[in-house]
């Protein structure tokens, strides 16, 4: 994949790298928030569903700016958003203060999204799905070495806030960096199929195919299934397993491999021409299978082996695959259509976190049920894509 714009690439890679550690640093670090914060650990926890808040708040006017000011100011506006939420998170005395800078998380995720993804997709028109699968790849690699910091941090006793102090120092290195990168022209997107199918259901005045919002909602269900397994599975092993506390936060680390092979395995796939379609269908009804097991037969074997295939099948990039598949039947903008799949998500990482963290206060194993349901529903969203797909192609033969 290598082209002018591998520099580019490598900086909006990095961005994701933080993006990832950031997703899980208040979950890694919440028994000392929670202390400082006087509140207990779903209290602690609640505050990520600030994230959500501002991923909708920004996704109204972040599609828009990236599509007509250019991807490079949308991914700056992200990373700077991301420093502030860090910075302030670390300096927050309580959880009202906290879940204000928690909301720009939101919003830098939100910048981030429509700008990276976009730009990715340009500049590589014919392997676009390969090149968004590689951010999971960046994400995960920083989910993977967090808890390692973080255990490094504690055996050392030093303060817990410089793992808070790292991921800024590394985002303003990154970010002088981006400012001297050059970005693909912009392009406006088109369906690679379906186009038929989209004409008639313009002149019969619908603003979005079926298949559109099929693949907008999946957003939601990405995302919930990548929340659960991130944000509760050290908190399952140490309270429903009762593993200590490192072995518990290593359990990231675990999915976080399972995580990797599976960016690699789908990498390979995605150049072999295997449909992105038949990739999401199998991953969801793995992770609805795995998680029901992890609810139903409660052990450390079936937690360790669970987070490993848990981070294979629900964390190795079902969201961005998924946003490729919308961009693929959508013929709108592609910063128009990631930005209404940010709505999705951002509706997700809003209402569930404060249903995690209810559902935790009487049996935290039940969370694994709640995410069983929700992939369920994700993989009926995908069978009515695939059904359609196979009708519209029987119909046109």
């Amino acid at each position: 994949m290598k082209n002018k714009y591998l520099s580019t690439s490598l900086g909006l890679y990095m961005n994701y790298f933080v993006h990832g550690m950031a997703l899980i640093i208040i979950a890694q670090n919440i028994d000392f928030l929670s202390q400082k914060w006087h509140t207990d650990l779903a209290g602690a926890a609640g505050v990520v569903s600030s994230f959500g808040i501002g991923k909708l708040l920004a996704v109204f006017i972040s599609g828009k700016l990236s599509d007509k000011f250019g991807r490079k100011l949308s991914v700056i506006l992200g990373v700077f958003f991301y420093i502030v939420f860090l910075g302030g998170i670390l300096l927050s005395p309580n959880t009202i203060i906290a879940y204000a800078f928690g909301i720009s998380a939101g919003i830098a995720n939100s910048f981030l999204d429509t700008g990276t993804y976009p730009a990715l997709m340009e500049a590589y028109p014919k392997k676009a799905a390969s090149a968004n699968i590689i951010v999971k790849a960046f994400v995960q690699t920083g989910q993977f070495l967090l808890p390692f910091m973080i255990a490094f941090i504690l055996a050392n006793n030093l303060w817990y806030g410089w793992s808070f102090v790292v991921l800024i120092v590394i985002l303003i290195i990154n970010l002088l960096y981006t400012l001297t990168r050059t970005f693909p022209p912009m392009t406006v997107g088109k369906p690679l199929d379906f186009e038929v199918e989209l004409a008639e259901e313009k002149k019969q005045k619908f603003h979005f195919s079926i298949d559109e919002i099929c693949l907008i909602l999946f957003g939601f269900v990405a995302q919930t299934l990548l929340y659960i397994m991130s944000q509760w599975i050290a908190k399952y092993g140490s309270e429903v397993i009762h593993m200590t506390d490192d072995a518990s936060r290593l359990l990231v680390s675990y999915a976080s491999v399972g995580a990797i092979i599976c960016v690699c395995v789908t990498f390979v796939l995605g150049n072999r021409g295997v449909r992105t379609l038949y990739i999401l269908i199998t991953y969801v009804t793995m992770t609805m299978l795995i998680s029901f097991t992890l609810f139903a037969f409660p052990s450390e074997i079936v937690c360790i082996v669970g987070a490993f295939l848990l981070g294979y099948f629900s964390a190795g990039g079902i969201i961005q695959l998924g946003l490729t598949l919308l961009a693929e039947v959508s013929h709108r903008g592609k910063g128009f259509v990631t930005s209404l799949y940010t709505i999705a998500e951002g509706i997700a990482v809003f209402i569930i976190p404060l249903i995690a963290a209810a559902i935790s206060r009487v049996d935290i194993a039940s969370i694994f049920l709640l995410n069983s349901g929700i992939a369920l529903f994700g993989l009926v969203l995908l069978l009515i894509v695939f059904t359609r797909k196979k009708k519209f192609a029987q119909d046109h033969i």
